[in-house]
């Protein structure tokens, strides 16, 4: 199975945008530990919460990504199913559904004008 250098992250709740920065550094933290570099995060909002891209280097396999997608708080039935989208070979095991026209805001790097 080909490697990956997307993480993508399901949370299904609304929080303020300082609980949504220390959750970015966590990420960071949790993933740097493990000798994962992060380049970039991106998010869309969603009806239930929000969607999170993580870019990172290097890549992974999908066993991998899917252990890292849990460790930083992907969603549990989520992360179920594309282990069981692995087991069967899958190529496509990690799917986040978008509404059309859907637009990613940045949301790491921290902008130079933000707090940080």
């Amino acid at each position: 199975m080909a490697r990956t250098a997307t993480l993508k992250i399901d949370k299904d709740c609304h929080v303020d945008q300082e609980l949504e920065r220390e959750y970015i550094q966590a990420t960071v933290t949790i993933l740097s530990k493990r000798r994962i570099r992060v380049v970039s995060i991106k998010a869309s909002k969603t009806r239930h919460g929000t969607h999170y891209y993580i870019e990172v280097d290097p890549s992974v396999d999908a066993n991998t990504a899917n252990r890292f997608q849990y460790l930083v708080g992907d969603d549990a039935k989520r992360v179920s199913l594309n282990q069981a989208r692995i087991n069967a070979g899958l190529s496509e095991w990690n799917k986040l559904f978008e509404a059309v026209g859907r637009r990613l805001r940045t949301v790491y790097p921290f902008k130079a004008n933000r707090r940080g």
